[in-house]
This record gives structure tokens, sequence and C-alpha cells, in this order.
């Protein structure tokens, strides 16, 4: 049995083998080597990136190649740099070829360099030296500002032929520059730069526009425009122009649109968006590109001669805009369609060699095509012959999930085996090689003393390198307790404020509570331990469930579990209490991007003053970096009445809260509830309600100074009904923080807009009565609270409203409750019931807890947040309409997502685009509010994965209330009307 006593013994270990590793400070930490959390209890990708020239230090590159006939490879920058290097390892410096920019300002002087986009070299570059590049200027639409230029590569002491001599430095000279052809400069130029198997030049372009409006000069659609096409030039040969003006190449005669009256001739095919990086499939000669798509997916094209690929008449099979003049034959859908949903920058590959170092690890890719995602660093291989024999389009398969910003990819071939290169734009390159772990995953830590965390797993007793830490504020949890531990490998300290961690950074959150032993008897026990891991990418989390023992603990599946204990309630005495195991993925609800590592620990919720646990002891020890607490933001035990209510109220917001709602976290709202926000800066006070007023009134803030039981936060916190909050790591109402959470806005000043006389006006409303009764029942003793409430279910007149019963539920006898829906609802369980479409209708309109007109419209009533209900049962089954409202993120309709902007102040905003253009940028967010930014402060537009409906909106419904509204939905007209038999 594990006791306090014993608990306290771990700590105290702990914290004495911190404090010996702190003497000095950053002294000689032991570093953790006993970590076996490697991977994932799943199967992992076959696939992993390796770094090569560790030691090369470079930035934003473009493009990489090995360079043909030396030991040497050859790096574009999109600083328009072309360098070279040694061809090893250890190699740690580059020389400089070439600076286009700098050599273009000799030349012209007022021109300002833009970026580089791609090079490739000639076919005989062993011979001749020739290599292309195509690179633009600023500003936009600048008449010729983006150009493929020819140079000549030269090595010391001899006529342009490359030599296979490590000592010998390319040199460019900026003399040899031939500007073979230009087009505007702009947005999206493309570009890619191919040498085919006839000899020819292939260029994609791109449209040139910016995101609004798409395609604003169509010219992807105009064969008389070089905009938004693929071109087909032969560089080896001069030709001459219709004005009698030499070209510095020649238009094949084959080219489709050589005799066409308006078109251009080096036109090959058209309708591209922004083709970014191409490859020709060795096995069929075909050209195939990869296209950044708008809006709502990214395409990969097999190219035909003089075919129309759609954009911007479409994007992929989503139309954009048919009301322009089209370009020339069918449109041509892509072969390969990625949801932004798994692509949101697609970036071309290359395709696999029979002698790729690859195949060792997966011989199906041999002949497949790679390519990748900029945004996500996700790689994918496609089969471009499948389409032959199963005539449906290739599915993509990912290979590896590599977290680089994928801007290129490269073969090299190494004696007799060819190996395929990444190109970072953050800096670097990377082989792909096998994942060693996915023969592995079957080892992955079945039990917590595998893991490597602790030498005494029985007793909590970390190894060297892991280290425990107690935050002041923590979330809550039914009554549990924790004890948190932070391994790290090395020596070099992490910072969770920059979300800096060293790969392999580990944190384990071990909870405990007091249950009932068979004899009634109290007892202390683990109920699991919660891990997350870093990979150096992503946040990997697990839960071990102790055994009866308390030695051990043991794997749960991915899908989560449950366990019911005996436990000494304080209202209610024994009784049985379940516990949930999470399922991994609703970790990651918490543990996201916006929220990586563990939420707690900030410097301000350690003790700021120095000793064991502090922050300034653990940085002193080398386990964190330096910092100081945010005065006036010290975050504090909530619990703690000796404490200022303000300090409090913060502290608890942010740790049971701010882990979604914080910019970027998931929550449908605008709050940012993270304690170092100042009060003015939360969008708590006086901010109208998002998810509904729950009867408490049309006008609903999130938080009414002066007035908690006309705020939404504090209804919230305090119901076990309808919109409870938190929804996860707790079943039952803490009735401690809700009581000051009400004790806090009740001692916030009420705003210059709140009159007593227009209050006065809503005190007979049946749900701010209920506020107030709860608020004086949760001051009670138990048992005469339980009285009371006993009392009013027992009369005539007693309650039913599921809003009503929320608020009183925790002196409701457990057994008496009405059964909801909860948090894991079945389906076909629902599905199954009979419905009662009037009840449904009732249910919709008049009952405080319904949600759905908060966002949505039908009938005349309700807000556009959302899309309209009206006449759904011609959109959508019965069962449908039901796992939409169960998992509102699992499909989402493409004018009903959302984004997350991230502006060039740091900040982020999260809403849904009602408008785009050059100038600005609207959002509407959850609230149905919008929020206008000016388009050039927009630095980056993610859109998001989770819709802004939220889950779990069903949980507080009984399976009939939900049967009656689907019935509802489905019966009821355009006109939100029932038919007249109903």
């Amino acid at each position: 049995m594990f006791s306090s006593k014993l608990f306290l013994s771990a700590l105290s270990a702990a914290f004495l083998s911190l404090l010996f590793c702190g003497v000095n400070l950053r002294a000689e930490r032991p570093a953790w080597t006993e970590s076996r959390l490697q991977g994932t209890p799943e199967p992992p990708l076959p696939l992993k990136v390796q770094r090569v020239h560790p030691n090369l230090v470079v930035r934003s590159p473009i493009t990489a190649m090995d360079l043909p006939g030396t030991n040497r490879r050859l790096l574009l920058q999109v600083s328009g740099q072309v360098s070279t290097f040694e061809n090893r390892d250890d190699v740690e410096t580059m020389e400089l070829a070439l600076d286009i920019n700098a050599a273009n300002l000799k030349v012209n002087p007022d021109e300002k360099f833009a970026a580089a986009r791609d090079l490739t070299l000639h076919p005989d570059f062993e011979n001749n030296g020739y290599l292309y590049v195509v690179w633009s200027i600023r500003p936009h639409d600048v008449e010729g500002g983006t150009r493929i230029s020819r140079f000549r590569m030269d090595m010391p002491g001899d006529d342009g032929v490359v030599e296979n001599d490590s000592e010998s430095v390319p040199t460019i000279d900026p003399e040899s520059r031939l500007d073979l052809l230009s087009y505007p400069s702009g947005d999206h130029i493309g570009a890619s730069l191919n040498f085919g198997p006839d000899g020819l030049l292939y260029i994609t372009t791109g449209d040139g526009s910016l995101p609004f409006p798409p395609d604003v000069n169509k010219a992807a659609q105009n064969i008389g425009d070089l905009r938004g096409s693929v071109l087909r030039i032969d560089v080896n040969e001069t030709s001459q122009a219709a004005d009698g003006t030499t070209l510095p190449y020649r238009i094949p005669e084959d080219n489709p649109f050589v005799d066409v009256a308006g078109a251009r001739g080096e036109i090959y095919a058209f309708g591209l968006r922004n083709g970014f990086r191409a490859a020709f499939d060795p096995a069929t000669e075909d050209l195939w590109v990869a296209d950044v798509g708008w809006e709502k997916c990214e395409m990969v094209h097999r190219i035909v001669p003089g075919g129309n690929h759609g954009w911007s008449l479409y994007e992929g099979p989503h139309p954009v805009d048919l009301e322009q003049t089209p370009g020339p034959g069918t449109v041509i859908l892509p072969e390969v369609v990625f949801p932004r949903s798994e692509s949101q920058s697609i970036t071309g590959g290359v395709f696999v060699p029979p002698n790729a170092s690859v195949v060792r690890q997966d011989a199906s890719l041999v002949g497949e095509y790679l390519c990748g995602c900029y945004m996500n660093g996700n790689v994918w291989s496609i089969d471009t012959q499948s389409k032959t024999q199963t005539g449906k389009p290739p599915v993509p398969r990912k290979i590896a999930s590599t977290g680089l910003k994928i801007i290129d990819f490269f073969g090299s071939q190494s004696g007799a085996t060819a190996e395929i290169l990444l190109v970072d734009y953050s800096g670097g390159l990377y082989r792909l090689v096998e994942n060693e772990s996915v023969d592995d995953y079957a080892s992955f830590p079945q039990r917590l003393s595998e893991t490597g965390l602790f030498s005494d797993t029985k007793d909590l007793i970390p190894n060297p390198g892991v280290v425990a830490y107690k935050p002041a504020a923590t979330m809550f949890r039914d009554g549990i307790r924790t004890v948190r531990f932070v391994g790290i490998p090395g020596q070099k300290p992490i910072h969770p404020m920059r979300k800096r961690y060293t790969p392999g950074t580990v944190f384990a959150n071990t909870l405990i509570r007091d249950v009932l032993d068979p004899d009634g008897n109290p007892k202390t026990i683990r109920l699991e331990t919660q891990v997350l891991s870093f990979d150096g990418l992503n946040w990997n989390p697990t839960t071990f469930a102790w055994n009866e023992e308390q030695t051990d603990a043991t794997l749960v599946p991915a899908m989560g579990a449950t366990q019911t204990f005996r436990v000494a309630d304080p209202i209610w005495g024994p009784r049985d209490w379940e516990h949930r195991f999470y399922p991994r993925d609703v970790c990651i609800t918490c543990h996201n991007v916006a929220n990586p590592g563990a939420a707690s620990l900030v410097p301000e919720n350690l003790r700021d003053e120095a000793g064991p646990g502090s922050w300034a002891e653990l940085a002193q020890a080398g386990f964190l970096v330096s910092a100081k607490s945010k005065p006036g933001f010290e975050m504090v035990d909530s619990s703690d009445e000796d404490q200022p209510l303000e300090q409090r109220a913060r502290s608890y917001l942010h740790s049971n809260c701010a882990h979604c709602h914080r910019p970027a976290g998931g929550a449908t709202s605008k709050m940012d509830l993270r304690h170092n926000r100042p009060l003015d800066q939360t969008a708590l006070m006086d901010v109208p309600a998002a998810q509904g007023d729950f009867g408490l009134g049309a006008d609903t803030c999130v938080v009414l100074p002066g007035h908690p039981e006309r705020s939404a936060l504090v209804y919230r916190v305090a119901t076990g009904g309808p919109g409870k909050m938190p929804r996860v790591g707790c079943t039952t109402v803490d009735l401690a923080g809700a009581a000051m959470l009400w004790d806090w806005v009740e001692s916030q000043p009420a705003s210059g807009e709140t009159q007593a006389a227009e209050l006065s006006a809503t005190d007979d409303n049946q749900t701010v009565r209920a506020m107030r009764l709860w608020r004086a029942l949760a001051g009670k003793a138990p048992d005469e609270a339980k009285q009371t409430v006993g009392e009013m279910l027992s009369g005539d007149d007693a309650p039913e409203s599921p809003v009503l019963l929320g608020l009183l539920q925790p002196w409701i006898d457990p057994s008496q409750r009405k059964l909801m829906v909860g948090e894991s609802p079945d389906a076909d369980a629902l599905l199954a019931l009979k419905g009662d479409a009037q009840r449904g209708l009732q249910w919709f309109y008049e009952s405080a807890a319904s949600q759905c007109r908060q966002c949505h419209r039908i009938g005349g009533l309700g807000k556009d947040v959302g899309p309209s209900l009206a006449g759904i049962s011609k959109r959508r089954t019965r069962a449908e309409v039901l796992r939409g409202i169960i998992d509102p993120s699992a499909k989402i309709e493409p004018e009903w997502q959302s984004h997350t902007l991230l502006t060039v102040d740091g900040d982020l905003v999260a809403g849904r685009i009602l408008r785009e253009d050059d100038d600005v940028v609207v959002l509407q967010q959850a609230d149905g509010t919008q929020t206008t930014l000016a388009a050039e402060d927009v630095e980056v537009k993610k859109p998001n994965e989770q819709s802004l409906m939220p889950a779990g909106l069903l949980s507080a419904m009984t399976p009939q209330e939900v049967a009656d509204l689907l019935e509802f939905l489905i019966q009821s007209n355009e006109a939100g009307e029932l038919p007249v038999g109903d």
C-alpha cells in the first residue's frame, strides 16, 4: 500500500539529489541516460530523417544537389547566394561561387532583390559548366521581374570544365549571365527548373497573385500569359521572335500552342496555381508537378501536353471562379489531392530509384514518387502507376514525419547506392533513412519500471537526470493529487517559455487519490502515471495504470480505459467512483502546438525563493534556464485562503482553462486565460458569452463584473449539467473552486454600463435565482444542503430543467441523477431511440441548455457562425447529423473551416475568414464577432483541423433529449417548422 509517508520520502530523495547536483552554478548535473522511452507503442512510420553535414550553418536554403564530376555539393539560398562545399560529414564551411543580388545591383542598382527559387544544371554541365537559376525582384507585378538566367561555373585553371578535384573551388562569373526569359514578379511565381528526357528545359510558373483575390490577373487560364503554366524551351539553340529580335532559346515545333493565335508558344500546359518542384517519371517520362493550393487542397498533377489543369476555374475538384473566360480544353483534375487537414503547402519531390538505400526497408518504394509538406514536414509516397491497374487515383502513403520545412528533395549517388535527401528551409540537409524503431515498437516499455524514469518504481525514486518539481497551482481532478518529474537527457537546460526542449525530454505526472479498501478503511493509492515524451518533433503521450500492489504500473491501451474505486464522497459518504484513463488523442487536445510540454512549468508557478523545487534552484542545477517571475503574476494554490483572491482566481483559470483558452489553443472563444495576461487582455470582462446564455439572459457576458450570478464563466464551473467546464480531467463539480470564482467576480468593480435598475428587471430569471441558490448551498454544511435540495425535488413544482438540475447536482443523490449521454456517446444506441420531433422543437427553441442556436440559424433564429440547420435532412442523414455533433472536427465543410493567423507582431488570431484581399483580412470568431487585420500584417495563415464547434455538446443531455433533437432537425423544413401533422 502506498502511503503519504512514502510519498514524502520519494520527494525528499528527489530534492536531495537535485541539491547535490546543484551546488555549483550549472554544475555537472547528471544527464539522464536511463531512458527507454523511444518512439511510441504504435507502429511508427517506415522512414525518418538523419542530418548530414551537421556542422554546416546554412540560412534559408532553397535547393541543393551534387556537383557532377566533383566531390562537392552545390547549394542555392533564398538570398540568391550560390555556394559549394565538400561532400563530407564534417564539413563546416561553404565557398561562395556567386551572389546574384550583389551582381545584379552592379548592373541594376535601383532593383530590389526578392528571392531565388530554383537552380538546375545543364545535362552537359561537366563540359559546358552551365547552370540555370530562377529569381525575382520586388515589388509585385514588375514586368520582367521574374527571370530565368543562365550562368557559367568555372574551375580554377580550367576553361569551364569541372574537374574532380576537391581542392578546386568553383566560381561563377557574374558576367556570364544570360537572361533567357522573364515574366512579372509576384507572390506565387513557382518555380521549378527541370531538364527532361528530351533534353529540353521545363519551367513551372505560378499565377503571380497574392492569396486574395485568387489569380487576380486571370493569368492561369490565359495562354497568352506565361504565368500559371509549364513552359518548354530548347536552351541549346537560338531563334527569332516575331519582331525580328533574337531569342536566346528555341521554341520546340511540337509545343502545343505554337500555332495558336495570341498564345505564347513556350507554354506546354497551363492552369497551375503555383507549381513548386517537378520531376520526370523514369518509367513513363511523364512530368509530375506539385501545385500549392489556395484554401481547400494541395495538388499533384501529371502534366498533359496542352492540358488545362484547372486553376483558377477550380482548385482541384473545388470550383473557384467559373465566371472567367476559360482556356482551351476540358479541365484535367489532379492525380492526387491532399485536403488541407493533411498538407498545407505541398513540395514536389523525386522518384525512388531501384538502388535507393530506403528500398532496403520497403521494396514497394521503388519507382514511387515522393513529395512532402513545407508546413508539417510529412513525406508521402505515391504509386503513380496504380491508376492503370485499379482505374482509381493513386492514394498517398505517409512514410515519414520529419518536422522539417521541406523546400526541396534531391537524389545523390554514392557508389552503387543512391540516397534521397531533403532540403530544410530552416537550415540543413537531411537524408531519408530506415526508421530502426519500426521493429522496436513492440519493445516500447509496457511497464513504468521499464521506462528508465525511476531507480525504484515502488517508492518513485528517480534516476539521475530526473528531477521532481512542484507547481503551486494545478488543475482540479476530483480530489486527485499529483507528483511530477521531468527527465532531461544531456546537460543542456530546457527553456519552456520559448518552447525549447531537448529531444528525449520526458514529463511524468503520477495521480494519487484517497480511496477505501474493501473493509471501508481509507488508503492512499497511485492511480496512474501520465508520461509525455518529446521526440524532437512531437509530444507523445502514454499512460501507465498502477497495479493493486502499488509496485508498478502497466501501459494503458491507446483508446484508454476505466476503473471503479470506492471513495469517501465529502457530501454523500462512501460510494463508487469511476476513474477514466483518457485516450492518448485526448491528451493532445491540451498538449498541442500552442501548449507543448508541461503547462504548469512556468517561473510564476514555482516558488521564486531559492529552495528545493523552486525555479531558481532548478535553474542553478542546470535543468531549466534562469528566469524570473513576472512581477504581479505569481501563481498560488487557489485553495489557500491566505493568498490574495485575485491571484487565486487567475491561478485557477490558468491551471484549469488556459491549456485551451489561449491563442491557437483550440477553444472556440477569444478568451486568453494565461496567468500572465493583464485582465483587460483576457476577453473576460463584459464580453458576450459565445457558447450560450444557459437562461442567464440574452446579453449574458462571460464575466459581468460584480455579478457572478449572471456570469457564464461562474455558471459553467458551478454546474454538473449543460455547459460544464472543464470538460477533461474531472467528473464532479469543484465546489470550492467555483465558490472562489464567485467571490472573485463579485469583488470586481461593476462596469459603468451595469445599472441596478436594469438588473432588477431580470430578478425573476429562473437560472439567476438558481445561481444564487447554488452559492447559498455551497456555503452550507453538506447535510443541510442535501435536505434543502431533497425538499425541492420532492415538491409539486420540482424543477425539470437540465440547467437547474445541473446546478443542484452535487446535492442530488447520485442514484437519482438523470442518466446523461456523457463524454463518450454511444452513437448506435442514440440512433436506435425513437425521438419526438415536437419535444425536440421545444428543447431547441426554449431550453436554456440549448447551445445550437448560438451558432446556427434555423427558422429565422440563431447566428451565422456555423452553417444553417434549416432543411438539413436534404444534405445529411440522421446518422451523419448525429456524428457531426459528436465529432464536429471529423468533417468540416470548406467554407466553414477556421484558420489561425500569425501577425508580424507575434499575435495569433483564430476564426473563419469572411474576406481577404490585398488590403485586409476579416475573420469571424467563434462568438460571432469580427476582427479586421491589415493584409500586410499577416505573417502566416494556417487552416485549423479543429472545428469552431466544440465537441462534448451532448454530454449533459439525456439520451431521449438527443433523440428528440435529432428528430426535430430531420423533420423540420427550411423555415424551421415541422410538418402539419406534427
